[in-house]
């Protein structure tokens, strides 16, 4: 693994899902079993104190958290601490719950696994697997190290995929290198489980068509589901080849109608089978996209 700066510019900030009552949002059996099981809400749970953690050092920051690396008998975990007043003050409760419940319920070689939660009176805190090398942004990798990247975040995907939630977020920030260069998806603040969505969220540089089309076309569209984890791993892939995304544009109005409209432009000489595996990948119109098994199978991924 190389460590050469790369350069795209730091990450937009994320756009909050704004939640609309009057959405016709379709609940899957998932959605209800997922709420009929659900656990206590952690705003209705004890407080606690912080565990016995010796507080290393800050390891993450992000819009409405900061992530600590901790120790406990001699384990490092990650600490992942939520502000609460933030979380009163922009309304996302729900989210944090729903992140909590998600991230706890599942268990993947490739997913951040979450040991615990618990609050205090300042901050809600996950305690979270600790990944050595961490995350994958503004690090360089070899042509075959991008291909076994790429594979285990299909891997990671599609067990999440097959557990009815869909991550919705997936790029370079969220996801993770433990010592043995094993991908670790992680950062499941805007996953959802799986269903016809409506909810504008996600990182800008990122976000497929129909998920721009959510925002802009309300009364007509139709929403999204899961598959937007595909168009994501497309631009993934293309960023980690290029050191930059497809469509970024300075002015979000006119990035938001790149995405929907120009064809993805590759350098000369490129190589065909990565071209057409992102090609796959970046259908505008989903019901054309790839599934995860063809792409798995590709030629591209063929070591």
């Amino acid at each position: 693994m190389l460590n050469k700066s790369r350069s795209r510019l730091p990450p937009q900030l994320l756009i909050t899902p704004k939640y609309d009552e009057n959405l016709a949002i379709c609940k899957t059996q998932e959605d209800i079993t997922k709420e009929h099981r659900r656990n206590t809400s952690y705003q209705q749970r004890p407080k606690q104190q912080k565990y016995n953690f010796q507080l290393c050092h800050q390891i993450g920051k992000g819009q409405f958290s900061k992530v600590m690396l901790v120790k406990n008998a001699g384990v490092l975990y990650a600490l992942k601490m939520i502000d609460k007043k933030l979380i009163q003050k922009c309304n996302i409760a729900q989210q944090v719950q729903r992140e909590i419940d998600i991230q706890s319920s599942i268990q993947h070689q490739n997913i951040v696994k979450m040991f615990g939660n618990f609050q205090d009176n300042e901050y809600v805190y996950l305690i979270t697997e600790y990944c050595e090398k961490g995350n994958l942004y503004q690090k360089q990798f070899s042509k075959e190290e991008i291909k076994k990247i790429i594979k285990q975040v299909l891997l990671g995907i599609q067990y999440l995929h097959s557990m009815g939630i869909m991550h919705r977020d997936v790029k370079p920030e969220n996801i993770y290198l433990t010592s043995n260069d094993t991908i670790k998806i992680g950062d499941f603040g805007f996953s959802n489980y799986r269903g016809r969505r409506k909810t504008f969220c996600g990182t800008p540089e990122y976000m497929p068509p129909e998920i721009v089309l959510s925002q802009t076309n309300k009364n007509y569209y139709y929403g999204y589901d899961e598959r937007v984890d595909i168009w994501a791993i497309g631009i993934l892939l293309f960023e980690l080849c290029n050191d930059t995304v497809p469509f970024r544009d300075a002015d979000r109005n006119r990035q938001q109608d790149r995405i929907c409209r120009e064809n993805i432009q590759f350098k000369e000489g490129e190589d065909k089978d990565l071209i057409d595996f992102i090609q796959k990948c970046l259908k505008k119109d989903p019901n054309q996209r790839a599934v995860i098994q063809e792409l798995l199978q590709h030629p591209y991924l063929q070591i």
